[in-house]
């Protein structure tokens, strides 16, 4: 009777330990945010994030998501997850996206969930953008509308019912290099209005 119960003792910790392991790793792909960041305002970048020198929770991260990630000399891919009051991404909210890009040769924007998969908008509407295709203002700053509601002007449809994080990536730039910049900036993600929305 002793034998059995110590099995089934053995048993019951040994599913514990493995459930809370592999809590504790889904935990860390979907929150951590890795070492040797470069932090631009709300932004965060990882400029080892393509190289054989990332930490072990990029490396999972662009592997669970199927990520074909950027060089060193290609490029920077930011996050954002947070806006300017420090909230989560919330799909009731409006938001817009303003200021200055630093130099690149190209840009993109995007949504995804905090996964790293793409949000899918319905066809046709705005699900990313690119340096080429939106209205600057007349001091080459962007001003983007972020909602799910149709918007005049740029407008990035979003198409989530969780948290989400946008990415921008820029190409061909010197930010995450030896010669950088100094004091860059990226543009800033500010809350307008939310329908029903909990803080």
């Amino acid at each position: 009777m002793s034998n059995i119960r110590t099995i089934f003792l053995t048993i019951v910790i040994c599913a514990i330990a493995l459930a809370g392991g592999t809590a504790s790793a889904l935990y860390a792909l979907n929150n951590f945010e890795g070492f040797n960041h470069l932090t631009i305002g709300q932004w965060q970048a990882s400029p080892l994030y393509g190289s054989a020198d990332a930490d072990p929770y990029a490396r999972a991260q662009r592997s669970r998501a199927a990520l074909l990630p950027l060089g060193a000399a290609e490029g920077q891919r930011f996050v954002l997850r947070y806006d300017t009051d420090g909230a989560k991404l919330d799909p009731r909210c409006d938001y817009s996206l303003q200021g200055q890009v630093p130099p690149s040769r190209f840009w993109t924007l995007h949504a995804s969930d905090l996964t790293d998969h793409p949000l899918l908008s319905k066809q046709g509407l705005p699900q990313a953008l690119h340096s080429q295709m939106i209205w600057y203002r007349d001091d080459s700053s962007l001003l983007i509308s972020v909602s799910s509601d149709a918007q005049s002007g740029n407008w990035l449809a979003i198409n989530a019912t969780r948290p989400y994080q946008l990415i921008m990536t820029l190409y061909d730039t010197a930010l995450g290099s030896s010669v950088g910049f100094e004091n860059p900036q990226m543009p800033e993600l500010k809350r307008i209005a939310c329908k029903g929305a909990v803080r």
